[in-house]
């Protein structure tokens, strides 16, 4: 990198992260340059790229140069498409956070699915400059728009040309959280899914799932298959035939590890209705660390998620920015493994 670029980047970062506030005079070309030891040409040559790109403004003359106060909304707006429930809404808060960072705007619509062509001719109008959908499978809008599908169910898929996937590492997730139950002593253990339906009946086994059944495999646990349960996503009824079976099949269960925090809730709220105490007596656990209970979870830190997204989508528009050689499925983490008791069976 050039010692101008250096200087360039440098202060574009300054501005980016409000060193500089809005409205505020911006340092002389004069203060600039003693400041990094180069002649006033190098720095007026910056300096005028920063004010292209609108950063900053240059005043008549001896009025001097000040810091925007509008770029923050005026390079454009990203589109965020998903249906707001608990998880696309942190997915949402880590791309905000960086929009409003680096100067762009989200602009949020969560669509039925028969809303989604409609919603999509609307942002060919708006001319969006990038494109961040969760739910709604790869969705691309045209060639010169950069997309992004945040979907941990694409992951390793490589049929999705012009957009790019971000996820979470599932199956790392799934194998810590089974690891560290079978570190404390559980071997009764069932499994509850109610996402694997979110598609279909017959869909593959999740990343997660197969991450819960390589830990179970990996320590000599037997009734793998049979000890994994499935319900149909917010049926109370199918999950109160679940608690129900594993119940009758498997009496001496003490933990229920499930595949998300909304399996968790649920299955939580179906032993209830039967009396059965989960988490209690029989110890509970989700995935995706957006639940208020009182429960170990994988967290898939979706804040990050949304950042990357975001990242990627600068990457993609601005020509002098570093090429993101980001991680494209984030390493998950367990939170909460406090709530995992320690078993006598052990």
């Amino acid at each position: 990198m050039s010692t101008s670029n250096e200087i360039y980047v440098e202060l574009r970062k300054r501005l980016e992260e409000r060193q500089y506030i809005p409205g505020s005079r911006f340092p002389s070309e004069i203060t600039l340059a003693g400041e990094f030891g180069v002649c006033k040409v190098t720095i007026n040559k910056i300096v005028s790229k920063l004010v292209e790109q609108g950063y900053i403004m240059r005043g008549i003359r001896g009025a001097g140069t000040r810091v925007s106060e509008s770029w923050h909304y005026g390079r454009g707006e990203i589109a965020f498409i998903s249906k707001l429930s608990s998880y696309p809404v942190e997915v949402l808060r880590g791309l905000q956070q960086e929009c409003l960072h680096s100067g762009y705007a989200p602009v949020v619509f969560s669509p039925n699915s028969e809303e989604l062509p409609q919603c999509l001719r609307t942002l060919q109008r708006k001319e969006v400059v990038g494109l961040v959908s969760i739910g709604y499978g790869p969705i691309k809008l045209n060639k010169d728009v950069p997309c992004v599908c945040v979907d941990y169910t694409l992951a390793g898929r490589e049929d999705s040309p012009g957009v790019e996937i971000i996820g979470s590492d599932d199956y790392g997730g799934g194998r810590k959280m089974m690891e560290e139950i079978i570190r404390r002593g559980h071997r009764n253990i069932a499994l509850f899914s109610s996402e694997r339906f979110v598609f279909c009946s017959t869909a593959p086994v999740s990343q997660r799932i197969c991450g819960f059944h390589s830990a179970l495999a990996a320590n000599g646990l037997a009734n793998i298959i049979a000890r994994t349960f499935y319900a149909m996503p917010n049926s109370l009824g199918d999950a109160e035939q679940c608690v129900k079976t594993i119940l009758k099949k498997y009496p001496e269960t003490t933990i229920v590890c499930t595949d998300s925090d909304p399996s968790a809730e649920l299955f939580s709220y179906a032993a209830a209705q039967l009396g059965v105490d989960c988490p209690g007596k029989i110890a509970l656990t989700g995935f995706g660390h957006v639940t208020h209970m009182k429960i170990a979870t994988v967290n898939q830190h979706p804040e990050r998620q949304g950042r990357l997204a975001a990242l990627y989508i600068r990457s993609c528009l601005e020509k002098d920015m570093t090429p993101l050689d980001a991680e494209r499925f984030v390493e998950t983490s367990l939170d909460g493994i406090e709530y995992i008791p320690i078993c006598g069976n052990s």
